[in-house]
C-alpha cells in the first residue's frame, strides 16, 4: 500500500474542496448572484475534469509515478496557496482552475499507485480523498471566519512540508502498468467500449452529487445559518461518504456492482427529494446526508471495476471512469442551471426524477447479468 498516493489524495482533495463551501463568501465579496456562482464553479470543475482523460494516457507512459505525482500536488497546493492574495474575481478563476487541473492530473497517477491485489486498497485510497474532501469545508469556512481570506497560504505551506518529507522517504515507483508501443488508439478505444456503460453510471452520479455539493451550502445560507454551517454540511456528507466507500466495496464483492449501484441511486433520489424543500435544518442535513452516502457507494467500486474490464491500462480506465466521467456530470450541469437559474428547488427536484429513473436501469443491467451468469453456468 502506497502511504505517499494515499496521503497524497486526501491533500489534494481537502484543497480543491474549498470552492463549494466558499461560494456565499465569493458571492458577496465580487457581487456575483446564485446562477453565477453556480455557472463559475460548474466551468472550472468542467474544464479541469475533461482533461482527465489525457491525463491517463500521459500517466500510463510515465517512467516515474512519483515524480508525475509531485508534480501535481505541486500545482494544486501551490495555487490553493495563492487564492488568498485574488485581487478579482478573473485572478481568483486563473488560480482555482491551475488548481484543479493539478488535481485533474494527479488521479489517474494515483490510482495505479494504489492499485494491489486486494480490492481494499483502492478503497482506502478512494476514502483518503474522500476524507480530505470531508474535512477541508470544515476547515476553510472556519478558518476565512477566524483568520481571513488573505492567510490560507500558510496552510499550503504546512501541507507541502508533510509532503515533501513523505516524497523523501518514499521509494522511487517505476510505473508497471506503463503502456509500451503495441497499444494503440485502437486498442484503447476497444478497451474502453468495455467501460462505456460505467462511464454513464459516474456521468450521472457525478451530476446528481456535484450539483447538491454546490446548492447545500448556499441553500444553508439563504435559510440565515452561518457560513460555519454550510461547511459543517458538508463535511457531514462527505465524512459519511469514507464509511460508505468501504462499505461499497463490501457490498460489491459480496452481492455485485450492479446492486450496489441500485441501492446508491435509489437513495439519492429520496435524498434529492428531501433536500428540495427543507423545512428545516435537520431536513437540509438528512437530505444531503443520504445524497452523499448513497452517492459515495460506488465511488471505488465503479473504479475497481473499469480496472478490471480494462487491465491492459489500468490508468486510462481509472481517469475514464473517474475525471473523464465527472467532466460529463459536470458539463449535464449547463443543462440544468441554465434554465432553472435561481430555481434551486426545481433543479434539486430534476435530480431526484433523473436519480429515480437510474433505478429500474441499473435493475435492467443486474437483470442481464443474472441471465449472463446463469447461461455461463449452464454451459
Amino acid at each position: 500500500m502506497n502511504v505517499l498516493a494515499i496521503f497524497s489524495h486526501f491533500v489534494t482533495d481537502f484543497f480543491v474542496s474549498f470552492l463549494n463551501p466558499l461560494a456565499p463568501y465569493f458571492m458577496q465579496r465580487f457581487s456575483v448572484g446564485v446562477k453565477g456562482v453556480a455557472l463559475i464553479i460548474t466551468s472550472i470543475s468542467f474544464f479541469s475534469s475533461i482533461f482527465q482523460i489525457v491525463f491517463g494516457m500521459i500517466a500510463s507512459k510515465l517512467e516515474s509515478l512519483k515524480r508525475g505525482l509531485l508534480l501535481s500536488m505541486l500545482l494544486t497546493i501551490g495555487s490553493m496557496g495563492l487564492v488568498g492574495f485574488s485581487p478579482n474575481l478573473s485572478v481568483l478563476i486563473l488560480l482555482f482552475l491551475i488548481a484543479y487541473f493539478g488535481n485533474s492530473a494527479f488521479h489517474p497517477i494515483g490510482a495505479v499507485m494504489a492499485r494491489g491485489t486486494n480490492p481494499y486498497f483502492l478503497s482506502i485510497f478512494v476514502a483518503a480523498g474522500t476524507l480530505g474532501t470531508a474535512l477541508g469545508p470544515v476547515f476553510i469556512t472556519h478558518f476565512v471566519s477566524s483568520y481571513g481570506f488573505e492567510r490560507i497560504w500558510i496552510s499550503a505551506v504546512i501541507f507541502m512540508i508533510v509532503l515533501s518529507f513523505l516524497y523523501v522517504k518514499e521509494p522511487s515507483r517505476i510505473n508497471k502498468d506503463r503502456v509500451q508501443g503495441e497499444m494503440n488508439l485502437k486498442d484503447n478505444i476497444r478497451g474502453l467500449k468495455r467501460i462505456i456503460v460505467l462511464w454513464f453510471v459516474v456521468t450521472v452520479r457525478t451530476l446528481i452529487i456535484s450539483l447538491s455539493n454546490t446548492y447545500g451550502p448556499i441553500m444553508a445560507s439563504k435559510n440565515g445559518l452561518p457560513l460555519v454551517f454550510g461547511g459543517l454540511l458538508l463535511t457531514l456528507g462527505v465524512g459519511l461518504g469514507v464509511a460508505t466507500t468501504v462499505i461499497g466495496t463490501w457490498m460489491s464483492n459480496r452481492y455485485g456492482n450492479h446492486i450496489t449501484n441500485l441501492v446508491s441511486f435509489t437513495g439519492m433520489a429520496l435524498g434529492a427529494l428531501i433536500l428540495s424543500h427543507p423545512k428545516s435544518a435537520i431536513q437540509l442535513i438528512v437530505g444531503y446526508l443520504l445524497v452523499n452516502g448513497c452517492g459515495y457507494l460506488t465511488m471505488s467500486t465503479n473504479v475497481a471495476h473499469a480496472q478490471q474490464l480494462m487491465p491492459e491500462n489500468a490508468a486510462l480506465a481509472s481517469s475514464t471512469v473517474m475525471g473523464f466521467a465527472w467532466a460529463c456530470g459536470v458539463a449535464l450541469r449547463y443543462v440544468v442551471i441554465l434554465p432553472f437559474g435561481e430555481n434551486i428547488s426545481a433543479q434539486l427536484l430534476l435530480l431526484f426524477a433523473v436519480s429515480l429513473a437510474m433505478v429500474p436501469i441499473s435493475a435492467m443491467k443486474i437483470e442481464k447479468s443474472h441471465r449472463h451468469a446463469h447461461r455461463g453456468g449452464e454451459a
